[in-house]
């Protein structure tokens, strides 16, 4: 090989090397630049839990690191915000057997227990924590839901407030031959989240906000606060007006065990016509007397009864006093008017539930002043 062959392969042979020496350095100032940018996106993220990033989650963390740890969770669960649409929660049920009546149509207390079930879902799941019924706005069943349908119960939480929150639920039958959906009644239930409240070794755990997104949830949005406004006054007009609750609290019916020189079983009554109309029945012939004793499987996991499983026996005891004069016909639950519970009872109380006929109202069988914890009036129609 000539001297000047020689000298061009040694210059190409240096001139490979030092390219794949750049390549090599092009390549490490690339996963410096990565790994920089991706540590401070991480910390503009997370500014307070960068010690993950730099020791790895598994390592132990200091006192110092977990209070500013906890000191950031809180900050966030203050400010957090809930879509609206986000916090619906949707059950199925297939009416059986069991659920209803002779004629195959599901109790109105077995559905009023869906509903608190599926509602408390849904605040349970906003709250984070637990939450107890607080009160039921008037329910009216629309239409039936038959043995061998599938009800369908749907809840959202319409507003959150400074401890309880507004849950709306809509119930629908579906007909598993033909797939006709039908609506059978809606309700709005108040909960009480008890990590809202602060208690022993704890603070309180403020309630996230609810954001209605369409202009439809924006109405729902606004009829929650007028609706929670107009309960706040029926309960500040009984607390201002002592005459009237105590009225009130006159006209509720007494448990059977605080009756005085009352019969454990009334006399059966029997349809009877007097010149083609039916004759008169003392309302004190109509009582229906319930004793039920709080099993574990009647309560949540705070021991505190379902709201859904109180009104399941009311409706079944009001059913029973309103069967005493409506004989010779079906009856239905047409309508609930609200329930306020009072005070929570727990596993192991026992129960009173006392129902009774005071009235009727055409077709309609005006039932029941029922006290166990609350005050209620059913409707049932013939």
């Amino acid at each position: 090989m000539s001297t000047p062959e020689l000298a061009l392969a040694q210059a190409s042979a240096e001139i490979k090397a030092l390219q794949e020496s750049v390549a090599s350095l092009d390549k490490k100032l690339s996963q410096l630049l990565s790994t920089k940018l991706h540590a401070h996106e991480t910390q503009k993220r997370q500014p307070l839990t960068a010690f993950d990033v730099l020791t790895g989650p598994s390592m132990p963390k200091s006192r110092s690191t977990a209070a500013l740890d906890r000191l950031n969770a809180q900050s966030v669960s203050n400010s957090e915000e809930v879509a609206m649409a986000t916090t619906r929660v949707v059950m199925h049920q297939i009416v059986l057997p069991s659920d209803t009546d002779a004629l195959g149509i599901c109790f109105g207390g077995q559905v009023l227990g869906w509903i608190d079930v599926c509602a408390g879902l849904a605040a349970k799941t906003v709250a984070r924590g637990p939450c107890v019924t607080a009160s039921v706005d008037a329910v009216h069943f629309l239409r039936p839901c038959r043995v061998g349908s599938v009800a369908i119960i749907a809840a959202m939480v319409n507003r959150t407030f400074q401890s309880s929150l507004e849950v709306g639920v809509r119930v629908e039958e579906e007909d598993m031959l033909t797939g006709a959906r039908h609506h059978c009644c809606s309700a709005y239930l108040t909960f009480v989240s008890v990590m809202a409240r602060p208690g022993p070794g704890r603070a309180a755990k403020p309630l996230p906000k609810i954001v209605p997104g369409t202009q439809h949830q924006r109405e729902i949005f606004r009829a929650a606060e007028l609706r929670r406004q107009e309960r706040l006054v029926h309960r500040n007009k009984l607390k201002q007006d002592p005459a009237l609750a105590a009225q009130l609290a006159e006209s509720r019916l007494q448990p059977v065990t605080y009756r005085e020189a009352s019969p454990t079983l009334a006399p059966a009554i029997q349809v009877q016509t007097v010149s083609g109309k039916k004759h008169g029945v003392s309302p004190d012939f109509t009582l229906a007397h319930m004793t039920q004793l709080i099993m574990p499987q009647h309560a949540n996991s705070l021991g505190i009864t379902f709201g859904g499983q109180v009104m399941r026996w009311m409706e079944q005891c009001a059913y029973i006093a309103a069967s005493r004069v409506g004989r010779g016909g079906h009856l239905l639950t047409g309508s609930m008017d609200s329930i306020v519970f009072t005070q929570p009872t727990r596993v192991g109380d026992v129960m009173y539930i006392t129902a009774q006929v005071p009235s009727f109202l055409s077709l309609a069988l005006h039932l029941v002043r029922s006290q166990v914890c609350f005050f209620v009036v059913f409707n049932l129609y013939n």
